[in-house]
């Protein structure tokens, strides 16, 4: 009987600073050794997964709410937005004077500076200045990087799998009636990701179980926001971090501790996986 545990990142293994507490590298390092398998389940993009999976030897995830799912180095499951959507979203985006950027595969796409500082050590100093600089000093810088839209030169041609728009919980409702054929998933209060319809980290589990014809039965997950509901709901047993929005926590089966309070470590000895 092979047990396995989605992790969401941000909230949930990495704290408001960027920082991975050593309590939960320790019992991911433990899960393991017990034969229980962790995979990542997370809104980000696949190159802002990297540094985090290889520091917790973690092989697999489920990347932007479901859009891609990679199984020890094997895309088991990918669904790219339609061309025609991207642009009428991107066009409304710049109408409207909301930030964007467009997640692919294996790059993000966003205004030429950011994506500049993606390709040097300018963005290794941004997440490192992330782990020091207050939440609204971030955000404010990350506003004005993202409002120009991305150049359609750098995108063209290559799949889009998410979109992320910087927008309130208020105006999200109005681009949500506008494209009827995407989902919004929110994990914070100033962006939205947005995905296919019909697409969850719920859908990307269901596909890795499927892949490794596992058991529904035996699986676990962590998560902290609006983006992880469908993910506690579908799995067995659904844990919120004490950090978690009050709507998770109602809809999980346990609440843990907060992340930087050794949340991991406790939800995952709480069921005997460590």
């Amino acid at each position: 009987m092979t047990k396995i545990v989605f992790f969401d990142i941000d909230g949930t293994l990495v704290t408001k600073r960027n920082t991975i507490p050593e309590s939960a590298k320790k019992a991911i390092d433990q899960l393991k050794k017990n034969d229980v398998i962790p995979v990542i389940a997370t809104g980000r993009a696949p190159i802002l997964i990297e540094e985090i999976r290889q520091e917790l030897g973690i092989e697999s995830y489920i990347a932007m709410n479901g859009q891609l799912v990679m199984h020890e180095g094997e895309v088991i499951f990918h669904n790219p937005i339609q061309k025609e959507t991207v642009d009428r979203l991107t066009e409304k985006a710049v109408e409207r004077k909301n930030g964007i950027i467009l997640c692919g595969a294996k790059d993000i796409f966003s205004n030429s500076i950011v994506s500049l500082a993606k390709r040097s050590s300018v963005w290794t100093v941004l997440k490192g200045l992330g782990k020091i600089i207050p939440g609204h000093l971030q955000l404010s810088l990350f506003k004005r990087l993202i409002r120009k839209p991305p150049n359609r030169e750098e995108y063209e041609g290559k799949p889009i799998y998410q979109v992320i728009l910087e927008t309130s919980m208020d105006e999200e409702k109005h681009y949500s009636k506008e494209f009827p054929e995407l989902h919004f998933a929110r994990s914070n209060h100033y962006t939205v990701d947005i995905i296919s319809e019909g697409i969850s980290k719920a859908v990307g589990i269901q596909k890795f179980l499927e892949k490794l014809n596992l058991d529904q039965k035996d699986t676990y997950a962590f998560g902290d926001s609006p983006n992880d509901k469908e993910m506690l709901d579908y799995v067995n047993t659904g844990v919120a971090m004490g950090n978690g929005w009050d709507e998770i926590k109602k809809a999980a089966d346990y609440v843990t501790a907060p992340v930087d309070q050794d949340g991991i470590a406790k939800g995952l000895k709480h069921f005997g996986l460590i």
